[in-house]
């Protein structure tokens, strides 16, 4: 009896230890399942995170794109504004040093009729080619004033043209 009790005991003690033992293995695979899924779920909310910031990497880039591709349309209309103006600065010039030059050679040619009739009138043959020289002096002198005056207003109008060209081309 005695040993059967003792047998028992042992049987008992050692069926708690394996209880034990199988409830503490149980208890591990848990915690272990339970860690893997919290090392899934936080990677997933890593890859989400990170999915995020990619589309607001992306969205940040496009933005910036547009923006660039909108200042450079800006540019590119000011300086069309910019270059039409110069075009109608230009022909507003050309047209008034026209018309002077017309009313400077209606003026030079009154003199010129005024002096040849005097020159007939009086018959001097010096009187006619001192005329003639006055008048071909002021000619010349109101052309050369005009050219002069064309070319700074061509040099000026090429070079903001250049400028113009240049930065739109750099653009």
């Amino acid at each position: 009896d005695r040993l059967r009790k003792m047998y028992e005991d042992q049987r008992n003690l050692i069926q708690e230890q394996n209880q034990r033992q199988a409830q503490v293995l149980r208890l591990e695979d848990e915690h272990a399942r339970k860690r893997l899924q919290q090392d899934h779920e936080d990677q997933r909310r890593h890859n989400v995170e990170l999915i995020r910031m990619q589309e607001q990497s992306s969205e940040r880039k496009e933005q910036a794109r547009q923006a660039t591709e909108e200042q450079i349309q800006s540019q590119k209309r000011q300086t069309d504004r910019e270059r039409a103006e110069i075009e109608r600065e230009t022909i507003k010039v050309k047209k008034m040093a026209e018309a002077e030059a017309n009313a400077h050679e209606a003026k030079l040619t009154e003199d010129h009729n005024r002096r040849m009739l005097i020159d007939r009138m009086h018959g001097e043959r010096d009187k006619w080619l001192a005329a003639i020289h006055a008048t071909f002096s002021h000619i010349e002198g109101g052309l050369r004033v005009l050219l002069t005056d064309r070319d700074k207003l061509l040099m000026t109008v090429g070079g903001a043209t250049a400028l113009a060209a240049g930065v739109y081309t750099t653009r």
